[in-house]
């Protein structure tokens, strides 16, 4: 495992849809892509924004019933200055955000992710999800 703390202004931003995706673009679920979400994971808040959709109801996702009633097919959350505790394993990762100045623990299986942005760059895509 590995963990990172940091703090930013403006923690996470949410929206319903997904950035456009591109052709050509790997899935998310591959192991390749899952080594490369990992590492990009690791260096979040260093100085560009990760950027990952994921599905809010798939199995192992672990967010605030009011998120999941907000956002019932996914969330938008972008990792950048302010977040806590980032810990980041083989199958997913767990992080601490604030929603509505709430502070919550969330757990995201890369099973779930359904696109990755590392800054402008999108990294991997599943539009079958």
């Amino acid at each position: 495992m590995w963990r990172r703390r940091g703090r930013m202004a403006g923690v996470l931003v949410l929206v319903a849809a997904s950035f456009p995706a591109r052709a050509g673009v790997e899935p998310c679920n591959t192991a390749q892509k899952r080594i490369e979400m990992t590492a990009l994971l690791r260096r979040a808040a260093e100085d560009r924004p990760v950027n990952i959709t994921f599905a809010t109801r798939a199995d192992g996702v672990k967010l605030p019933a009011a998120v999941i009633e907000k956002y019932p097919e996914e969330i938008t959350i972008i990792l950048q200055h302010e977040f806590d505790r980032l810990v980041v394993g083989d199958d997913g990762f767990e992080v601490g955000v604030w929603f509505n100045r709430k502070y919550a623990r969330l757990a995201v299986p890369f099973d779930a992710v359904r696109s990755l942005w590392d800054g402008k760059v999108l990294m991997c895509t599943n539009d079958q999800l």
